[in-house]
């Protein structure tokens, strides 16, 4: 089975633009996208030196946007052989790696702030 995707919209939003980057990737690179997030999550939270939260979101949004390619990509192929389960287990997974993206995000853009923030009243 072959997956045709359109050209993006040039008024795309980034949630949009993240997902069509997401399913025009291969499988290699989002794996590559979750272990090198997983990978540095783990380095980050082992080494707790100065700027460590910086590390471990910006690791973390790496990790939730391969794992989200890939499980997105799995939904899709369970809804064509009609696996209602997996379908939702998948899903599911889909909504949490979201979640989590979001929440990385989020902390990446308070500890930048904050770091800045700080050397800044000193």
């Amino acid at each position: 089975m072959m997956m045709v995707l359109s050209a993006q919209r040039p008024d795309a939003s980034l949630p949009e633009f993240l997902a069509h980057r997401a399913r025009s990737a291969s499988v290699r690179r989002l794996s590559i996208d979750l272990a090198v997030g997983l990978a540095g999550f783990a380095g980050a939270l082992r080494w707790r030196a100065a700027g460590w939260l910086v590390v471990a979101s910006l690791a973390l949004i790496f990790f939730a946007y391969g794992g989200w390619g890939i499980a997105d990509r799995a939904s899709s192929i369970a809804t064509t052989r009609g696996s209602r389960l997996v379908r939702a287990l998948l899903d599911a997974l889909c909504f949490l790696l979201v979640a989590a993206g979001l929440i990385a995000t989020a902390a990446l853009l308070y500890t930048v702030w904050a770091v800045a923030l700080g050397t800044w009243i000193s």
